[in-house]
């Protein structure tokens, strides 16, 4: 079936309608739209139950309520390590609150897939604002605003998230708020480790598994990613993207045009160069101003100098970089993009060693 606004690169599978976030208010839909078994009734819809969820916990400070909508034996994946049970969330969350009482949260965007059988899933791109008003594992308190993007996936089911991975721009973060980039990740490689999160290298060289229809949304963005990133083929951005195509990546770092695109991509890989690209998941949300397809991604290589981290880093340590790109097409061809990445949870591998 085609998107009935916009001359897509594949075709959309009918699901059911949910709460839309951009230009949109959630009076728009009244009453359950989707079958959420398990999930509280005042919930409409999957989007709906993330976002106030979200805005509960973190806005309305119901840190509690974490204990109602996550599994007690949740796990959650981040570059920093794995984090077990909903007991370490309410602690973490409440670390982050103190940190940052004033911090808010805003909503970019929520794709999703999935049903109330299988548990559905979530890829959450949101943004916040606050003020660094006590020390953290980057460094000490400096009184200074700062505001960052971050990409929170979860799997969810009978109104518990069980499975979640979470990336935040913490790069952003260090520099708003007048710290060291290098000394911030060298602090963070001098914490005891948490359990790692074990990542498989893809093996250099090997042919990637055969595409699917190319109708999908799914072979679509692992063919951006596969032709684009692993082919070093820049020369193919026009296959995706737009003349005039918007990124918004980490670090604030913004490119405006097919030349700006392949300069920041080229930042990326110059940093690990040697980097195979793995996508982890896809989804996608009818947005108000378009279809957004979300990736999950990790960047698996080694660490080199030059590049988005810097050019102190030891060279040749294992390293990989989770990431999250949420892609805004109108027409056949991506116009807007938002990509979030922690160089700093990069950094502090490499200096671990």
């Amino acid at each position: 079936m085609a998107h009935p606004q916009f001359d897509l690169p594949f075709n959309l599978p009918e699901r059911p309608r949910v709460r839309r976030i951009r230009k949109a208010s959630p009076a728009e839909l009244t009453g359950r739209t989707q079958s959420l078994a398990g999930f509280e009734d005042r919930f409409t819809d999957i989007v709906d139950y993330i976002v106030r969820i979200t805005d509960e916990i973190w806005q309305d400070r119901a840190v509690g309520y974490i204990r109602d909508t996550y599994d007690a034996n949740c796990v959650v994946y981040s570059s920093y390590g794995v984090t077990r049970g909903a007991e370490a969330v309410v602690r973490n969350t409440i670390a982050g609150l103190a940190g940052a009482p004033d911090g808010d949260t805003n909503h970019l965007n929520v794709a999703w897939s999935g049903d109330e059988a299988l548990g559905f899933y979530t890829a959450h791109l949101g943004y916040g604002f606050a003020t660094n008003l006590a020390p953290s594992d980057y460094g000490p308190a400096t009184g200074r605003r700062y505001s960052l993007r971050f990409a929170a996936d979860c799997i969810s089911a009978a109104n518990k998230i069980h499975t979640e991975w979470l990336v935040r721009d913490n790069g952003a973060m260090v520099r708003q708020v007048g710290l060291d980039l290098d000394e911030a990740a060298q602090r963070v490689a001098l914490k005891p480790a948490a359990e790692p999160y074990l990542i498989s290298a893809p093996v250099p060289g090997a042919s990637p598994p055969p595409l699917a229809d190319a109708g999908e949304i799914e072979s679509w963005a692992r063919s951006l990613f596969e032709r684009v990133w692993n082919a070093r083929r820049l020369d193919r951005l026009a296959e995706f993207y737009a003349p005039h195509a918007i990124v918004h990546s980490a670090s604030g770092r913004s490119a405006h045009g097919l030349a700006a695109i392949s300069d920041l991509t080229l930042s990326v890989l110059a940093a690990i160069p040697d980097g195979e690209m793995s996508v982890n998941h896809v989804c996608w949300a009818d947005e108000t101003d378009g279809v957004i397809v979300a990736v999950r991604w990790v960047l698996t290589g080694t660490s080199a100098r030059g590049g988005v981290l810097g050019n102190q880093l030891p060279v040749g340590r294992p390293v990989f970089m989770m990431g999250s790109s949420h892609l805004r097409l109108d027409g056949p061809r991506i116009v807007e993009e938002w990509t979030v990445f922690d160089e700093v949870a990069v950094m502090a591998m490499a200096y671990r060693g």
